[in-house]
C-alpha cells in the first residue's frame, strides 16, 4: 500500500499523473502487464501460423484463403481479451478492496476509529467503514460520485488536505493514494478536530484585545467652557466607563484625557458590526453652545504576547490621531480597518512636539553626509515652500543639501526661478537624474506635504534611500508602517505643512535671519492650502504667518503669485460649462480631450468655484491628463472628500482631497467616483 498523499490540488489532477505513470512507468519501461499482454498476442499469432501451415500441408487448403481464417481467427483472439481485459478493470477496484480489508487491511481501515471512505479513479464511493457510516446517519454513498454525495465544494477540499466542517464535526482531511495500478483506489481519511476547533475558538475569544483611548480636542473644550472642563472631561470618561462596562473591559486612565482598555477579543464582532458607536455617543454630548468632544481609539488583537499587543495598540491610536482623529484604528495580523472619521480633523497641537520634533530632525541632519528634500507628485506652492524651509534648516545644520523638484513643471517654474536667483539656492534644486547620483549609504530623504514614497516627486530617488523623515500635514493612508522611515511629523489638524515647517524655524532662527524669499514661498504655501485664510486655521497658523512677515514677506508679492491667465480662464471654463448636481448637493465636473499638465491646477481652481454654488456642499472635477484621470475634491464642511476619495486610492483632508487613477476614460473614473459617493453617504445615513 502507498501512503503517498496526493500531491495535487484537485482529484482529477492525481488521476491525470497516475494515467500518466502507467503509461510510461516511473522510469520510463513499459509496464509489467502491457508486456504480459506484448507476449500473449505473439504467442496467439506464432500458434495461428502454425495452424494456417499445417491445414495448408495436410487438408491441401488453398493458402491465400488459410491465411485469411487465421488472421480472422486471430483478431477474434485479440478482441476477446481485451473485452475480458476490459471487465476485470471494472471489478478490480472492488477486488482490491476485498483484498486491502483481508486480515491486515482489516485492522487499519474497517476497524478505524477514523472515519475512513475509498474511491476509485471516476470519484466513484466505493466503500467506507463503519466510522464513517456512523457520521453519514444511514445515507448509503456507495455507487455514488464524491460531488453528487457531497457537493463540489467538499471534493476540492478532501483533494486539498485542508480543514473543513463536515457531517457536523471539524476534520482534518488526508487523502492517500493506495494502489499504484489502473484505474487506482484512493482513500480519505477524516481526523476529527472538533474539540481542538472549539479550544482554539475559545482562545482566540478569551484572549486580551488592548486599546488606546484618546480625547482629541480638550484644548478646544477650554477654550469656550473653562469653567466647565472637569465636567466635561467626567462626562466623556463616564461614558467610556459605560461602554467598558458593557463587554466587561478594564478601563484605566494613564494620563490627562488618555485610557488604556483590556477586553476580551469575542466581544469584537459586535463592536465592529455595531461600528464602534461610542464615537457618536461622545460626539453627540455637546459642551456649552456648540462644542463637541470627539476621541480615538487605536485597538490591537494580534497574536504574540501582551506587550507585543500593547505596542501594536499605541501604534494604532497615533495613526487614527494622524489621519485626522474621531475614529477607531483596528489592527489584527492580517488588515487594518479603520472606523468612523465622520468630523474634520480636530484642532490638538503643542509647540512642546513641534520643537521636540525640530530637535531630533537637526539631530539627525548633522549625523548624515547628505540631505535630499523632496515634495510629491505635481507639486503646489505648499510642496515647495516647505521644501524650501527645510533646505533651510538643513543648511543651519552645515548639511549638504538638495531639493529634488520636476524643474519642467510650469507651475513651479517661476518659483524655481525666482529661488535660484539667491546664492543659498543656486545650485540646491535637482531633476531625478541628478538625485539619483546624490544618493548614497548615508542619505536622509526628507518627504514634505506626502507621508507615501509611492505619492514623491520621483519614486526611483525614494525607493533607492534608505533613511527617511516625514513632515506632512495630510492624514496618513498606509497602514504598513515603511522601516526606513526613522521620524515621522504628521499633523492633519495643520493647515498646510508650511504652517508646520514654519514653527520649526521659528523655534531655531530669528524671523530676521530668513530671506525674504523664503518667507515668501512659505506664506504662499499656507494661503494656498487655506484659501486666502478662511479656511482650516487655527492661532499657530496666524503664529506662522506673523513670523513670515516679520522675516519680509509682502503679501502683495505672495498674492501675484496665485494670478491666472487668460489662457488658464479659459481652461477653467471648460469645466464651468459641464456641471451636473448628483445626490442634491454634490457637483461634479470633467473635462476630456485637449488637455495638458496645467489642467491639474485647473481642475483645483474649478472645484474651489464650484463649491461657491448654492446648495452645494461638495464638488469634483476630473480631468484626463495622458493615462490618468486626476480628481479635485472639495467640501464645505459636511462632507469628507477624503474618505470618498480613498476608494479612488487618493488622499488628503476631510474638505480638501485629490486623487490620480489609471484609466483612459473619463466616464468610467466617474462611475467609481459615484459609487464612492453612494457608499460614503449611505453609511452616513445608517449611523
Amino acid at each position: 500500500m502507498d501512503r503517498r498523499a496526493v500531491p495535487t490540488s484537485t482529484i482529477t489532477k492525481v488521476r491525470m499523473t497516475m494515467k500518466n505513470n502507467n503509461r510510461t512507468g516511473e522510469s520510463g519501461n513499459i509496464p509489467i502487464a502491457s508486456r504480459f499482454e506484448m507476449v500473449l498476442y505473439a504467442a496467439l499469432g506464432c500458434l495461428n501460423l502454425i495452424l494456417v501451415a499445417v491445414f495448408v500441408e495436410i487438408l491441401s487448403i488453398p493458402a491465400v484463403f488459410t491465411a485469411a481464417i487465421g488472421l480472422l481467427l486471430y483478431l477474434a483472439e485479440v478482441c476477446f481479451v481485451s473485452y475480458k481485459k476490459g471487465i476485470s478493470s471494472k471489478i478490480k477496484p472492488v477486488k482490491n478492496v476485498h483484498d486491502l480489508l483481508s486480515e491486515k487491511g482489516s485492522k487499519i481501515f474497517k476497524d478505524s476509529k477514523i472515519p475512513t471512505l475509498i474511491f476509485d479513479s471516476r470519484d466513484m464511493i466505493v466503500w467506507y467503514n463503519e466510522a464513517f457510516e456512523g457520521r453519514a446517519l444511514g445515507e448509503n454513498y456507495v455507487g455514488k460520485s464524491l460531488e453528487e454525495a457531497f457537493g463540489k465544494e467538499y471534493v476540492e477540499a478532501f483533494s486539498e488536505n485542508k480543514r473543513l466542517d463536515f457531517l457536523g464535526r471539524v476534520y482534518n482531511v488526508e487523502t492517500f493514494e493506495i494502489t499504484s495500478d489502473a484505474p487506482g483506489l484512493y482513500v480519505i481519511m477524516l481526523y476529527d478536530m472538533t474539540e481542538l476547533a472549539e479550544l482554539e475558538r475559545k482562545y482566540n475569544d478569551e484572549r486580551l484585545a488592548v486599546a488606546y483611548i484618546a480625547i482629541d480636542n480638550i484644548e478646544d473644550v477650554l477654550q469656550y467652557v473653562h469653567d466647565n472642563v472637569v465636567d466635561a472631561v467626567s462626562s466623556v470618561e463616564e461614558k467610556l466607563k459605560e461602554w467598558a462596562a458593557s463587554i466587561g473591559a478594564i478601563i484605566r486612565p494613564y494620563e490627562n484625557d488618555k485610557f488604556i482598555m483590556l477586553f476580551d477579543c469575542v466581544h469584537l464582532e459586535g463592536l465592529i458590526k455595531d461600528k464602534f458607536s461610542i464615537l457618536d455617543k461622545v460626539r453627540d454630548a455637546r459642551v456649552g453652545d456648540s462644542v463637541s468632544i470627539t476621541v480615538s481609539i487605536g485597538i490591537a488583537a494580534v497574536g504574540g504576547s501582551l506587550a507585543e499587543r500593547e505596542a501594536v495598540a499605541k501604534d494604532a491610536i497615533d495613526t487614527a490621531l494622524q489621519r485626522g482623529g474621531d475614529q477607531v484604528v483596528y489592527r489584527t495580523e492580517t488588515e487594518t480597518a479603520y472606523y468612523g472619521g465622520k468630523t474634520k480633523s480636530v484642532y490638538k497641537r503643542s509647540n512642546v512636539r513641534s520643537r521636540t520634533f525640530s530637535n531630533k530632525l537637526t539631530a539627525l541632519f548633522a549625523r548624515k553626509d547628505n540631505v535630499i528634500i523632496m515634495g510629491h507628485r505635481y507639486g503646489d506652492f505648499d510642496s515647495f515652500g516647505a521644501s524650501v524651509g527645510v533646505a533651510r534648516l538643513a543648511m543651519l545644520c552645515g548639511a549638504k543639501t538638495n531639493i529634488a523638484v520636476d524643474m519642467r513643471d510650469r507651475n513651479l517654474a517661476p518659483c524655481i526661478e525666482m529661488m535660484q536667483k539667491t546664492s543659498m539656492y543656486a545650485t540646491v534644486f535637482v531633476d531625478n537624474a541628478e538625485g539619483l547620483d546624490l544618493v548614497g549609504p548615508d542619505t536622509l530623504l526628507v518627504l514634505v506635504d506626502h507621508n507615501s514614497k509611492s505619492r514623491a516627486q520621483f519614486a526611483d530617488i525614494a525607493k533607492k534611500v534608505t533613511s527617511v523623515a516625514i513632515i506632512d500635514h495630510h492624514r496618513k493612508i498606509d497602514s504598513v508602517e515603511d522601516p526606513t522611515v526613522e521620524l515621522s511629523f504628521i499633523e492633519p489638524s495643520a493647515s498646510s505643512s508650511c504652517e508646520l515647517v514654519t514653527e520649526m524655524l521659528e523655534n531655531a532662527i530669528s524671523s530676521r535671519s530668513l530671506l525674504k524669499e523664503e518667507a515668501d514661498m512659505l506664506l504662499a504655501g499656507i494661503i494656498l492650502d487655506t484659501k486666502q485664510l478662511t479656511r482650516n486655521t487655527g492661532t499657530r497658523t496666524f503664529g506662522a504667518a506673523q513670523y513670515l512677515r516679520g522675516a519680509g514677506a509682502d503679501p502683495a508679492d505672495v498674492y501675484s503669485m496665485f494670478k491666472t491667465s487668460a489662457s488658464e480662464l479659459s481652461k477653467e471654463s471648460r469645466f464651468h460649462t459641464n456641471i451636473t448636481t448628483y445626490r442634491n448637493n454634490i457637483a461634479i465636473s470633467s473635462c476630456d480631450g485637449d488637455t495638458d499638465a496645467s489642467y491639474r491646477v485647473v481642475a483645483s481652481k474649478a472645484a474651489d468655484k464650484m463649491l461657491t454654488l448654492k446648495g452645494i456642499d461638495a464638488a469634483f472635477a476630473l480631468v484626463r491628463i495622458g493615462e490618468q484621470i486626476h480628481i479635485s475634491g472639495r467640501s464645505n464642511g459636511t462632507i469628507n472628500v477624503q474618505l470618498i476619495l480613498e476608494k479612488l486610492h487618493g488622499g488628503g483632508h476631510f474638505d480638501v482631497a485629490g486623487a490620480q487613477v489609471e484609466s483612459a476614460s473619463v466616464i468610467a473614473v466617474l462611475e467609481t467616483l459615484k459609487a464612492s459617493i453612494d457608499e460614503y453617504l449611505d453609511r452616513q445615513q445608517t449611523v
